[in-house]
């Protein structure tokens, strides 16, 4: 049983906080669309209650690893594919603080912010961590073979844009005093992280998805990260005006401009992200139709990115109205659910059989 533990420690992906991120975003997708979905707080304590336990159980030997196994998280972390998933032990921090905002009735808000604030705190220095420390070993590298480049590259530089997701928030609920602001300048800092270095690293990856042939069939779920950066800008290009507006204590005709511009922002980086859904589903069954993509934990990709597409298409529907964007996003999360009990239960099988944790 010692042996077990041990090498169940040894081998563990640092990609397992995916799945936390994949459960915690349908708490946020759900209240997004509560209107439209039967049972829908029901359904979000479920899913908000499965994403704390997952990170619960996750958390313990990925720490443990860290002490034990050393030699093999820095061998993790220079693997040009390994290394990008370490972020998403962070980022589960800030989306279950997104994910606990918006559970109805769950926390009085005195407890609540204090929370929120706690996970946002450590979310964001955890991030900032990562992505300067993947960064910087990838600068130092002598050299990548660029066939490997994946969409996986884009989570250390864009998990920034984690950050002020829930940053605005916790602006708006501290306006006015010193925390707000640093709330509200901290997010801006890392929306600019964010949103250059997706710029940048997007470029260099559809590069080399046009420049070589598919990537490994166990790869091909990666594809699907390419939804989640654009949509998380949609998604802040609305949020972050009420704590901006109170921050610089606009007009109420600044607010209107500003407002019309964010909405026309919100809809168009929407817009990419639904082309990059379409673009993974077609590469995805082309995938399939060549061989059959074998499980592996980079399954968890499929969710919290088309998650994140579905909130963003909340958000838009909300600001500017349109059945479209209801019909768009109901199709979306109902695949989104077929899609977490799939993986799910073929991540508990192999959880169970202890195929997952070889190496």
């Amino acid at each position: 049983m010692l042996k077990l533990k041990s090498e169940i420690i040894h081998n563990f992906a640092p990609g397992w906080f995916a799945s936390v991120m994949g459960t915690a975003v349908a708490v946020i997708a759900i209240f997004v669309f509560k209107d439209f979905i039967p049972f829908a707080s029901t359904l979000q304590f479920f899913f908000l209650g499965m994403a704390v336990l997952l990170f619960g159980i996750i958390f313990i030997p990925w720490l443990l690893r860290w002490f034990l196994y050393f030699d093999r998280v820095r061998d993790d972390l220079n693997h040009p594919v390994f290394g990008s998933f370490y972020p998403t032990m962070p980022i589960s921090l800030i989306i279950i603080g997104l994910a606990l905002e918006k559970v109805p009735h769950f926390l009085p808000e005195a407890i609540l912010l204090p929370i929120l604030q706690f996970l946002w705190i450590f979310g964001t220095i955890g991030i900032a961590y990562f992505a300067f420390t993947i960064l910087n070993i990838n600068f130092m590298k002598p050299g990548v073979d660029f066939k490997i480049a994946n969409m996986g590259w884009l989570i250390p530089p864009v998990s920034a844009l984690i950050v002020p997701v829930l940053g605005s928030s916790l602006a708006t609920a501290y306006a006015g005093e010193t925390l707000g602001t640093i709330n509200l300048v901290a997010s801006l800092i890392f929306l600019g992280i964010g949103s250059l270095l997706f710029i940048f690293v997007m470029g260099a990856v559809f590069t080399r998805y046009i420049s070589h042939d598919l990537l490994p069939a166990h790869l091909a779920p990666t594809i699907w990260i390419g939804i989640a950066p654009t949509a998380i800008l949609a998604i802040i290009s609305i949020k972050i005006v009420q704590p901006l507006m109170l921050f610089f204590g606009a007009s109420d005709v600044a607010k209107e401009v500003f407002g019309i511009m964010s909405n026309v922002a919100a809809v168009s980086l929407w817009g990419f992200a639904l082309l990059w859904l379409i673009l993974a589903v077609m590469i995805t069954l082309k995938h399939h139709q060549k061989i059959n993509i074998p499980f592996a934990m980079s399954w968890w990709a499929f969710t919290f990115p088309l998650g994140s597409f579905i909130v963003a298409t909340g958000v838009v529907h909300k600001a500017i109205g349109g059945d479209f964007f209801v019909w768009v996003g109901m199709i979306a999360f109902i695949s989104f659910l077929v899609i977490w009990v799939t993986v799910f239960v073929r991540t508990l099988k192999d959880v169970v059989s202890g195929e997952i944790f070889k190496g």
